[in-house]
């Protein structure tokens, strides 16, 4: 006759302890995680927009015309924006209903809902143009962009408030806290069409700095 088999359990107080571990990880990890999660999205819709700068300015070369970035988001911030191809070498035509070719838009869910936007058309300073940093929403109600001639270079044009410089941070941040701080990218834009993105944080001397 076969010897009876026992199966064993965990007992109440091994339970309590593995929940208690869990709650200890779960209380450390969140937090980081939650913390990269924005880091990622402002880096990402930083990356986007410059990546939509340069589309923007290679369609004017290519296309020997004037070509527009115009952000779109609203007086918040938030991160949106279109790419058009003028109808003509004239001001102002970028009226898709009268010829314009839209290239690209981008809204929340390509760049990120926590994203946000401030804007500056101020002649950027040579050194220390970024300690202080750009509120989110600030220019985002005059029609805030950048046009580009067929030579790559940046143009005044009467559809848009031409920016010098976007700061990208998350929704909430008011730079009171290290992390804050760490986590704002800014994109500078010369009137050569050359544009820049860097951490404000770090120091010019570093590749990825501001200067």
């Amino acid at each position: 006759m076969a010897a009876p088999s026992f199966q064993r359990g965990f007992s109440m107080m091994e339970l309590m302890v593995s929940v208690a571990i869990l709650a200890i990880v779960l209380a450390i990890g969140i937090p980081s995680f939650s913390t990269w999660i924005s880091n990622t999205q402002v880096r990402s819709t930083a990356e986007s927009l410059v990546a939509a700068i340069q589309l923007t300015r290679g369609e004017a070369v290519r296309q020997n015309s004037l070509a527009q970035l115009k952000l779109t988001g609203n007086a918040g911030g938030s991160a949106s924006w279109s790419v058009i191809a003028a109808s003509s070498s004239v001001s102002g035509s970028f009226d898709t209903n009268q010829g314009a070719t839209l290239i690209q838009t981008a809204g929340a869910t390509e760049t990120g809902v926590n994203a946000r936007l401030g804007v500056s058309a101020a002649t950027q300073p040579t050194s220390n143009c970024c300690t202080t940093s750009v509120v989110a929403g600030s220019g985002m109600g005059s029609n805030p962009g950048v046009v580009f001639d067929a030579f790559g270079k940046i143009v005044a044009d009467s559809s848009v408030t031409t920016v010098t410089r976007i700061d990208v941070t998350k929704v909430g941040d008011t730079e009171a806290n290290n992390e804050e701080k760490n986590r704002r990218m800014v994109i500078l834009i010369a009137p050569s069409g050359a544009v820049k993105m860097c951490r404000a944080s770090l120091s010019a001397s570093n590749s990825q700095g501001c200067p």
